[in-house]
């Protein structure tokens, strides 16, 4: 099994590093500065055009690209096409409909078989759910736990649908507005293609972005040393988060 995994794992390898070489002679020899700046520009100018049109198709692929695991960053580039607002709309609802989608199918299709597979995340999540009830779901989303153990890992508990929507919802919501806020900040290719690497020099962005890795970090540090509130007593093992 080990032999194998490492031929699984040397194969991607060499797959993706293939894929980035060709990726880099494509740009380097047929993509220039200039031309980019132009689709930019004609992206944002049909945003302009049709800004209800454009906020729907940006919801769609946003919301189909989030049912993939490890397509991070979307919501960095949300904030640099649509500003902030529509960006934070799109983000919090498509990441909150992919979510009930991925929790309904785990617990009405999927449910023994991710009980097989995360038995010790399910016992563990239904004994802080019995005592912290939905602020352990709350915490998880706050501490950024991974999208795809908590999210079926809570269809296979016994939490209810509600609770896991707010929760998630809430939750996601501090660290979807900063990451907004650091695409709204980003310059445009048009001002990096005048400016040049300066125009990243920018003190809101920094922040923006050193407050991105410090909030789920902040997040476990209060757990580890506060504890999570319970109901009848104080939690004491926190080991998911």
């Amino acid at each position: 099994m080990r032999v194998r995994r490492s031929r699984r794992k040397s194969l991607v390898f060499v797959i993706t590093a293939v894929l980035l070489a060709v990726l880099a002679w494509y740009v380097s020899n047929y993509v220039s500065l200039a031309e980019l700046v132009y689709q930019e520009d004609r992206i944002r100018s049909l945003i302009a055009l049709d800004p209800l049109g454009s906020f729907l198709v940006g919801f769609g692929i946003y919301t189909a690209l989030s049912l993939v695991p490890g397509t991070g960053g979307k919501a960095i580039v949300y904030g640099w096409l649509f500003g902030f607002w529509q960006a934070v709309i799109i983000v919090t609802v498509g990441l909150a409909l992919t979510g009930i989608v991925i929790f309904s199918l785990s617990r009405y299709l999927f449910r023994a078989s991710i009980e097989r597979r995360y038995t010790n995340f399910v016992s563990l999540m239904n004994k802080h759910l019995e005592k912290e009830g939905a602020f352990y779901l709350l915490t998880l989303r706050m501490a950024h736990a991974p999208f795809s153990i908590v999210n079926p890992v809570s269809g296979a508990s016994r939490v209810r649908t509600w609770t896991f929507f707010w929760t998630m919802v809430v939750g996601l919501l501090p660290a979807n507005a900063i990451w907004v806020y650091v695409g709204i900040r980003l310059p445009s290719l048009r001002d990096l293609a005048n400016s040049g690497p300066g125009a990243f020099i920018d003190l809101p962005l920094i922040g923006a972005l050193v407050a991105c890795a410090l909030l789920p970090l902040l997040i476990r540090w209060l757990v580890s040393h506060f504890g999570i509130p319970a109901a009848g007593s104080q939690a004491e093992d926190t080991t998911l988060i």
